[in-house]
Parts: structure tokens; C-alpha cells; sequence
């Protein structure tokens, strides 16, 4: 039962032509981050698929040169640039290396060319691969936000538009309350957000434009909550927010006028019995309280999560190379860094130390002198 009187008639009727409107700024978002996602893919797509197929079968040359190797970090995103030179059986080779990756450490890197055993025009820095997972993941992050934002953009107007078109075939209508969102002035008139609960708890937004000197319909629900007035099409899953003098919907005069008498005479009897009898204040305390010790949960389960995984992979894991634990290590505050080093190198220490736990010349550990060895 709908929680505001609208006498409507009993027949199909017409709804004014495109009550749903496209996504603010569509055209403009949906190129920006279109744009976004293809320079993501172009600066970013050739070296990952580079350096996946060396990974498969890596080989450290031993005559290389690098000229302007530089990298910079900007809240922890790090771009690397440089260009090497190489030799392999006798033939020299000029690549260019970038390389985008999350680190939060300030140190220099110390880095060798690899290239793949079977294919030496294939070369990057041995960096690259050891932040492969790492800069797979950083691409996947910026991917979803960029192309999965452009998809989300698009597939909310073609819902829209679609809404439309089905909006188009006359039908009954049945109100219902939503609650606005939004109302914003625009250019010819006004820009409207309201969300509907007719998919239960869920909250679906729309959006919606009125002409100018049009506003939308709202009135007062049985608690006296303040609601916008929509009406939904037996077809159409959505419902359409209607203005003040009812033009949205096809009517005769005398029907429209018997429609808004009925609202305004309910109205106001809303409005009195609120006047005398005010509802009273909502407790936000308790429901502000669960919402921190929900994400306060949340929290310390990914903190212990992150930990745990550290202290297995620095205590008992059986492969010092495993690509998450050496990442997590890495970014460790010295003091936890290093003393994960010794517990690697005790286990782990007449091979080349993983990235993270490396002295100088990027092989032995830097650890080496201060942990003793358990063989």
C-alpha cells in the first residue's frame, strides 16, 4: 500500500516522453576514463606481457648498460624509466625500460638485466620482475576503476535509456514514495536524484530533469517523513518522479484537479496532526556505534591477516621467493624488515637473499653478518 493518497484513474496512461535522464556528465566521463584506461594499457600493457613471458624462463646478462635510470614515487606509486644497452652472443640490443609499481620505501634500487632465455630481443631490469605481482595488481587497481567506471557509466544509460523506451507504452500507475536525493538548478530548468526501496533493501538511484518552472511533486508519508511522489508503470521497473501540477502524466483537467485536491486535502491533515504531534527525535548514537565497531572489525581482521601471512612466510614458509610474502616484507618498518631477514636467512642463507633482504650488490643478504645461520 503506497504511504501517499494520489487518486489516479484506473486505465492506462501516458507518461510524459523521457522521464529518465542520463548520467551527469555521460559523454564526458565515459571519454575521460575511456582515454584513462587506453593510456593505462598502452604505457603499462607491453611491459607486463614483456615481462611475464622472460618470467617464464629468465636469463641475468652479464654485459649491459644503463643510461638515465631514474625513478620517482608519489604517495607510494612508483614510476621507473631507464634505457639499457646489452650484449648476447655477440649482438648488441637498445630497449627501453618503464615500470609502475607500489612501494613505499625510499631506498635505491640495485637491479641486473634479464632477458628471456629463448628470445634476447625480450630484456627488462630484474626490478620488474620482482615486483611483477605487485605491478600486475597496481594495473588490475587502475583498470577497474578506469575502464570498470567507464562500463558502469555506460551500462547506467543504457538502463536509462531503455527505462525510456519502455516508459513510452501507456500503462497503470501505481504510487509510490521515494526519497530525493538531490535537486540541483541547471540550465532550462532542474536536475533531480531520488532513490526508490521497491528492490527491498537495496537503494536504486535515478535521476531525472524538469522543465523550467516545473518542480517535483512532495508531500508528507504517513510518519511524516518528507517524500517525493512517484508513480511506476506496470511494465517498468522504475518508478517516475512526478512534478507539482501532475503534467507528467496524461490527464484530463477535471481528473487532475480531483487528483491534487485528494493529496492537498491528506496533506494537510499530515501537516496538522505533525503540528500537535511531533514525532520524536531518532537515536543515530547506537547505529553511528555498530558502524565503527563494524569497520573497526573489518580492520583489525585485515591488520592480523596481514601480519599473519608475514609471520608465516618469514617463519616457516617453504619458498623464500614466494611473491606476496617478499612484497609484505619489503614494505615491513626497518626493524620488522630486518628482523624478518634473519628469520629467512637462517633457514634460507646459502641462496641469493629475495628482494627486500638484499646488501649492495643486490645477491647476498644484508643480514648476513648479524644473524647466525641454522643449517
Amino acid at each position: 500500500m503506497s504511504q501517499v493518497t494520489l487518486p489516479l484513474p484506473n486505465r492506462s496512461l501516458t507518461i510524459a516522453p523521457k522521464p529518465f535522464s542520463m548520467p551527469a556528465g555521460f559523454l564526458f566521463t565515459v571519454v575521460v576514463l575511456s582515454a584513462l584506461a587506453v593510456g593505462l594499457v598502452w604505457w603499462q600493457g607491453p611491459g607486463l606481457w614483456r615481462d611475464w613471458q622472460i618470467n617464464q624462463d629468465p636469463r641475468t646478462v652479464e654485459d649491459w648498460d644503463l643510461r638515465d635510470g631514474e625513478c620517482s614515487s608519489r604517495r607510494g606509486l612508483t614510476d621507473c624509466e631507464a634505457d639499457i644497452t646489452y650484449r648476447v652472443d655477440g649482438q648488441s640490443y637498445e630497449k627501453h625500460i618503464s615500470l609502475a609499481f607500489l612501494d613505499f620505501s625510499s631506498s635505491d634500487y640495485m637491479v641486473d638485466v634479464v632477458i628471456a632465455r629463448d628470445d634476447p630481443e625480450l630484456a627488462t631490469l630484474s626490478l620488474g620482475l620482482d615486483m611483477l605481482w605487485n605491478r600486475l595488481a597496481v594495473f588490475a587497481v587502475f583498470m577497474l576503476l578506469f575502464a570498470g567506471g567507464a562500463i558502469a557509466t555506460i551500462i547506467t544509460a543504457l538502463k536509462a535509456a531503455g527505462a525510456n523506451r519502455a516508459a513510452a507504452t501507456p500503462g497503470r500507475l501505481t504510487p509510490v514514495p521515494v526519497e530525493i536525493a538531490e535537486l540541483k538548478k541547471v540550465t532550462g530548468g532542474m536536475a533531480v536524484s531520488y532513490i526508490d526501496h521497491l528492490k527491498g533493501r537495496s537503494k536504486r538511484t535515478t535521476r531525472t530533469h524538469f522543465a523550467k518552472g516545473q518542480e517535483p511533486l512532495i508531500g508528507l508519508d504517513e510518519t511524516g517523513k518528507q517524500v517525493g511522489v512517484a508513480v511506476k508503470l506496470e511494465h517498468v521497473a522504475i518508478p517516475v518522479l512526478l512534478d507539482r501540477n501532475l503534467e507528467r502524466v496524461e490527464l484530463t483537467d477535471i481528473e487532475r484537479e480531483q487528483a491534487l485536491a485528494a493529496f492537498g486535502a491528506e496533506q494537510e491533515q499530515r501537516g496538522a496532526r505533525l503540528a500537535a504531534n511531533p514525532p520524536p527525535k531518532a537515536k543515530r548514537g547506537p547505529n553511528i556505534v555498530r558502524g565503527l565497531l563494524a569497520g573497526g572489525a573489518v580492520l583489525v581482521l585485515a591488520v592480523v591477516a596481514f601480519f599473519g601471512f608475514w609471520l608465516y612466510y618469514v617463519t616457516v614458509a617453504p619458498d623464500a621467493f614466494d611473491a606476496v610474502g617478499i612484497e609484505i616484507n619489503n614494505i615491513m618498518p626497518e626493524p620488522l624488515n630486518t628482523w624478518g631477514c634473519e628469520q629467512l636467512y637462517a633457514r634460507f642463507g646459502d641462496g641469493n637473499a629475495p628482494y627486500g633482504c638484499t646488501a649492495d650488490d643486490y645477491v647476498s643478504w644484508k643480514v648476513a653478518k648479524s644473524a647466525s645461520k641454522v643449517k
